[in-house]
């Protein structure tokens, strides 16, 4: 009978170790889990920090562009009002040194064009 203590003795050992080996793998992997959780929080909160860093980056380049944009009318209407200044001035330059001679037959073409319709 001591072969059969000693075997259920190396038995029971061996199921301990076992047991005491499934508690290791166990414990092991909840530590994995909660490193793999915690990572997983720190990656969404840096996809939610670059998200709103992009909105931001987004935003401002529009504001930017809108900016660019109404300064490049603004821009635009400035050199066509000189543009256009410039040019009435000259035409009004021109207008002083025509000289305009009306003669007789000149008189009565223009009065032909007035009184045709009466």
């Amino acid at each position: 009978m001591k072969m059969a203590k000693s075997t259920t003795t190396s038995t029971s050992s061996s199921q301990e170790e076992y047991i005491e080996s499934l508690k290791q793998i166990k414990e092991v992997e909840d530590k994995v889990q909660v490193e793999i959780e915690s990572y997983k929080k720190q990656v969404d909160q840096e996809l939610r920090n670059l998200n709103e860093d992009l909105k931001n980056s987004i935003d401002t380049a529009k504001k930017v562009g809108k900016q660019t944009v109404e300064k490049s009318v603004d821009d635009s209407k400035s050199k066509a009002h000189a543009e256009s200044d410039r040019i009435i001035a000259d035409a009004k330059n021109r207008s002083k040194s025509i000289s305009f001679n009306l003669d007789k037959p000149m008189v009565k073409e223009i009065m032909d064009i007035i009184f045709s319709d009466l």
